[in-house]
Parts: C-alpha cells; sequence; structure tokens
C-alpha cells in the first residue's frame, strides 16, 4: 500500500511539474504550408525551457494534425537546420513540452524512387505525381484527374551580367555579357525523406558563367498540390547584374491548349505610363478585362503576346502583384503563384526599377531583377529620363555577402470557371499573407 502511494505521488509530481509551450500560428481560412526551421522554433521558447521534441504536436482549430521533421543535416537528430513542417489553416498551434513523450508516427503522404538521375515522387493516393531532375528542380506530372505535364523546371535562375566585372576598380564593365538559364552545376543535392505531409528538396548550385554567384533552392511539394519554394541568390564576390530572376516553365500551357492567364490589375505598367493611361485602360484596349466580385482582373490567352507596346513579351516591366495564375476551362485545373506579401511600389521610378518586377514572356513566370532598358523609355516624354541608356549605369551592383531571396507558393487547384478560380486564389493568397508564426 505504502509503495503504491509514493508511486501515486510520484506521477502527481510529474503531472505538476510538467510544463508545455504553446507558439501560435495564425492563417485565413485556407489551407497554406508552413516550412519553419527548427533553430528559429527554438528561439521562440522562453529560455529557461528546456524543449523535448519528441512531445512536440502540431494542433489545427484544435484537432492534432500530421506533420514532418525534416533532417536536413542528417545527424539522426533533432538540430537547428532541420525543418517542421505542416499544412495550417485559422487557429492553430504548435505544442511542446519539458518531458518526454512517445512520438506520434503518421503514415507518409509520399512515396520516392530515385530513376538514374531524377525522382519520381507519387503520393500515397495517387493525387499528386512529380519529377525532380539532377539539378533539384520540379516537374509535375499529376495533379487530381489530370494527368500532363502542368508546370515545368520550378524554381530555375535567369540569370545575366557582365561577366568578371571590374567595374567598381577601374569603371569597364568586364568581358563581355552573359546571359543563361539555369547553366548552374550542383554542389550538394538532397531529395529528403517523405513525411506524412510533404516531399523536401534541397539544392545547392553554382553558377557556371557568374564566378562567387550561389543558388541555394529549397522546394517542398505538399499532399495538398502546394509547392512552397524558398530560392537564395547569394553573392560571393562582386558582380555587375542586369538579370536575377526566378522562373517556372510551361505552367499548364501547352498541356491545355485554352489555358488562360489572369492576375490582379497591375498597379504599374510601363507601356501605360507611357500612354499616360491606367494600367487598367490599357488592358481594356486590348478586350483584357474581366469583373468577379465587383473587381477588374486581367484576362488573356495565355499563349497571346497581347500586342505589346514595344519588345516581344507579354508584358514587362510590370509590377508584382498579389498573384497571378494561368488556368484551364477545359481541364479544369490551373496553377497560381502567390507571393508571402505584396510589395511595395517606390514613388521613385528608378528605384522601383531597380527592384523585382513581373515579366511574363515565353509561357514563363519570371519574377526579379530585369535591367535591360531599352530605347524605348526615352522615345514617350513620360518615362524619358527615368533611367540612364548608358549601358554602365543599368547593372545592379552587388557585392560579397548580397542576398536576393524570393520566397513564394506555387499552388495547383482545380476549379470550373474563371470566376471560380478567382475566388479561390484570392481567399488562398489571403491565407498565405496573413500567416504568423509567434505573434
Amino acid at each position: 500500500m505504502k509503495r503504491l502511494a509514493i508511486l501515486f505521488v510520484g506521477l502527481l509530481a510529474l503531472m505538476v511539474f510538467a510544463e508545455s509551450v504553446s507558439i501560435p500560428v495564425i492563417a485565413g481560412q485556407v489551407e497554406v504550408p508552413v516550412v519553419l526551421q527548427m533553430g528559429t522554433l527554438s528561439e521562440m521558447i522562453p529560455e529557461d525551457f528546456e524543449p523535448d521534441w519528441t512531445s512536440l504536436k502540431v494542433l489545427v482549430e484544435g484537432k492534432e494534425v500530421p506533420f514532418q521533421i525534416e533532417d536536413v543535416d542528417g545527424n539522426k537528430r533533432v538540430s537547428a537546420p532541420d525543418y517542421l513542417v505542416f499544412i495550417a489553416k485559422g487557429k492553430s498551434e504548435i505544442v511542446v513540452q519539458d518531458t518526454s513523450s512517445k512520438a506520434v508516427v503518421y503514415p507518409k503522404a509520399f512515396d520516392v524512387v530515385k530513376d538514374t538521375k531524377e525522382w519520381i515522387i507519387k503520393a500515397v493516393d495517387g493525387t499528386i505525381e512529380a519529377v525532380v531532375n539532377d539539378h533539384g528542380l520540379v516537374q509535375v506530372t499529376r495533379f487530381g484527374n489530370v494527368k500532363a505535364k502542368l508546370v515545368d523546371e520550378i524554381g530555375i535562375a535567369r540569370v545575366s551580367g557582365w561577366y568578371n566585372s571590374t567595374y567598381y576598380v577601374d569603371g569597364k564593365l568586364g568581358d563581355h555579357h552573359e546571359e543563361t538559364s539555369g547553366a548552374f552545376r550542383v554542389v550538394s543535392l538532397k531529395v529528403l525523406d517523405p513525411g506524412p505531409v510533404a516531399v523536401g528538396i534541397i539544392a545547392v548550385l553554382k553558377s557556371e558563367k557568374f564566378n562567387g554567384l550561389r543558388q541555394e533552392l529549397i522546394t517542398h511539394v505538399f499532399k495538398n498540390g502546394d509547392i512552397l519554394v524558398d530560392n537564395k541568390f547569394v553573392f560571393e564576390t562582386y558582380a555587375d547584374m542586369m538579370k536575377v530572376q526566378t522562373m517556372v516553365t510551361r505552367p499548364i500551357i501547352p498541356a491545355f491548349d485554352d489555358t488562360l492567364h489572369i492576375l490582379p490589375v497591375f498597379r504599374r505598367l510601363v507601356w501605360a505610363d507611357q500612354l499616360n493611361i491606367t494600367p487598367y485602360e490599357y488592358w481594356l484596349q486590348r478586350n483584357a478585362v474581366t469583373w468577379v466580385n465587383n473587381m477588374p482582373y486581367i484576362v488573356f490567352p495565355a499563349g497571346n503576346s497581347m500586342k505589346p507596346l514595344w519588345w516581344g513579351a507579354t508584358y514587362i516591366f510590370a509590377s508584382m502583384e498579389r498573384w497571378r495564375s494561368n488556368f484551364s476551362p477545359k481541364g479544369n485545373v490551373g496553377i497560381a503563384e502567390i507571393l508571402p506579401e505584396i510589395p511595395v511600389i517606390p514613388a521613385d521610378y528608378k528605384k522601383w526599377l531597380d527592384g523585382d518586377t513581373w515579366v511574363y514572356e515565353s509561357l514563363e513566370f519570371r519574377d526579379g531583377v530585369f535591367k535591360w532598358m531599352p530605347g524605348e523609355f526615352d522615345a514617350y516624354p513620360s518615362t524619358t529620363g527615368v533611367y540612364s541608356m548608358k549601358v554602365e549605369d543599368m547593372p545592379n551592383r552587388y557585392k560579397a555577402g548580397d542576398v536576393v531571396q524570393h520566397v513564394r507558393l506555387f499552388s495547383l487547384y482545380n476549379a470550373k470557371t474563371v470566376e471560380e478560380a478567382v475566388k479561390f486564389i484570392e481567399a488562398k493568397s489571403e491565407s498565405f499573407r496573413n500567416l504568423k508564426i509567434g505573434e
């Protein structure tokens, strides 16, 4: 009897002194992916609290949901570089105690098979399939009932600049100008073990053309069709760059010939400024405006250049907006590119042109720096003198340690109409922009 009493007191002591910490995660009412580095999570925990990671749980609106901790550094224990990955919506929380617990094991959502130079990713339930090439770039080959190449080369780099520029020393741009898409050699590539939520791919690449330019590409393919991309361009030495862009190629088109390009109306478009009209009026002249919920959206055939004012791109020197999408009514499928925040447009035109802008050309979504300033800028009074037409003044100049980072959510979805697609993406993008952890 005495022994039972001691045991009871011991259990009671554990119950009294065991503590837990809850980290709030807030999103909107549509599911969005979360990829959180464990080192960042640790910084959110009070210094006097020693977490036992075996006790970690993720609760979404009060219910436990599957999650995964990815062993990024391969040391077979939870450490700072590892990632906590889950899908959140509404009010969620990450809960961890200071006492050990039997870790919950959830069934994996994907099978991953290495095939010569690529990896084949298949959801266990058959809802999504993808291929990872030998440079860590993802191609989606199935979503739901649609089996086709729906998007390719997610996160591929497009860069251009002046090879071996010494401008900062002697005012000379260097040997010659180089431009390339994907001419990077692999430093390291990992396709992480699939979990109950996603498959992670981590690629570190070095430019073959530009000394000291490194690309760090982290991609997560989620079971719900979300693809979260964190792409960093890291400069290890001085560089004069004309383009530093993150791209995806062939989104939905050419899989479906009726594919439409859809996005909110630009806040700034060089061509509209040159004509002294608004971006809305520019697209209205091309019969490319559709209203949904009393809001105008640009909608046009994805393969149509839409009579650009000059140059061949469908649009260029355009403000980055909250999202853009290619969508096929015939296939009832689309993919949306969603930004984590709506970029501010500086009043200073040159400052805006020095930053990231959007380009849609050759069936590619292109995000980032584009510094080829054509003579057409000075051909229109509205943009005359906004930027120097001297080639030596055009590049963005990066020094060792500078980083250009693009975080993007590419979300596959099903919809029957443009209106249905727009309503879904607006809700999804709002949820993604509202995602806050630990606040």
